[in-house]
């Protein structure tokens, strides 16, 4: 198929316009998929058919079958996502979201202790 059919071809125009759809709602924007494990994950545009893009997690968790479908919800949440974190961890990011736990850190002094 040469590009001047892409371009008139109603299945390949039905797909591009998915995709810039798609792209467009995550734009500045993190996903969350539909189901019971509600993380948040980093978004990354995939290839995905005839050289078109969509959005998917950055940490290379599968595509939940509903997301073609617009179920995938787009947050300005945090990500929550450990993958996603280890992959480029923010340094803004609380410690308890990466590792579930923060270190108490103790204030007391030198002298305090000996006395």
């Amino acid at each position: 198929m040469t590009a001047i059919e892409r371009r008139q071809d109603p299945t390949s125009l039905l797909l591009k316009r998915m995709s810039e759809q798609e792209c467009a709602r995550f734009r500045n924007r993190n996903l969350r998929q539909p189901g019971t494990d509600r993380r948040v994950h980093e978004v990354e545009l995939r290839d995905w058919v005839g050289g078109l893009k969509l959005p998917a997690p950055a940490c290379h968790q599968p595509l939940d079958g509903s997301g073609l479908a617009g179920r995938r919800e787009p947050v300005t949440l945090p990500v929550d996502c450990a993958k996603c974190l280890s992959r480029n961890p923010d340094p803004f990011t609380p410690l308890t979201v990466v590792d579930g736990g923060q270190l108490t850190l103790d204030l007391r002094s030198e002298e305090s202790d000996h006395s």
